[in-house]
């Protein structure tokens, strides 16, 4: 397995860890590229020509959902999400040894419930069809089951695998050592 050192304390990232941060940020860069250019293209049908598309607005809701479910793992990694951390990092460093493991779990399950709940919704709209795209609305509604499990592999991948990432032109992440 080929590792290469982290931006953060010397730990290593796995090459399949590496490949799938940037998988996941290259398709939410893609993602809101296509949100930028449908939305462009309903403007421009709508004010300039006017005639609007029908199918515009709803792929735009549908691929908004879809961008930030995506896109939330992404800001995790990077150290991106609001914490609100000056309690815990007052208290000792056994303290906030046990908080930051306790809260991860929390959320690992909290994410997990909602990845299954989400999943048995997008299940029993399988033949439900969205009206001007017409496609399935299973592919709508999974977002919040494969959203949930994505992001739940990044609050797992950051302890495990140390991936925070640092954005260009950022202060340094302060990371909270276990």
């Amino acid at each position: 397995m080929n590792n290469t050192s982290s931006p953060h304390g010397g730990k290593t990232q796995p090459r399949w860890v590496r490949w799938y941060l940037g998988t996941v940020e290259w398709t939410a860069i893609l993602a809101t590229a296509v949100l930028l250019i449908v939305a462009v293209t309903q403007v421009f049908f709508r004010f300039v020509l006017d005639n609007s598309l029908s199918w515009t607005e709803e792929l735009m809701r549908y691929l908004m959902a879809w961008t930030a479910f995506i896109g939330c793992g992404v800001a995790y990694s990077r150290g991106e999400m609001l914490g609100m951390r000056f309690i815990i990092d007052a208290a000792p460093k056994p303290v906030r040894t046990v908080v930051d493991i306790t809260s991860r779990l929390a959320i690992i399950g909290f994410l997990s419930v909602t990845a299954w709940y989400g999943a048995q919704f997008a299940l029993r709209t399988a033949d439900d069809q969205a009206i001007a795209l017409e496609i399935s609305m299973v592919w709508i509604h999974s977002a919040v089951a494969v959203g949930s499990l994505l992001l739940a592999f990044h609050v797992l991948f950051h302890r495990l695998f140390h991936v925070a990432t640092q954005p260009e032109g950022h202060a340094q992440l302060q990371e909270p050592s276990l």
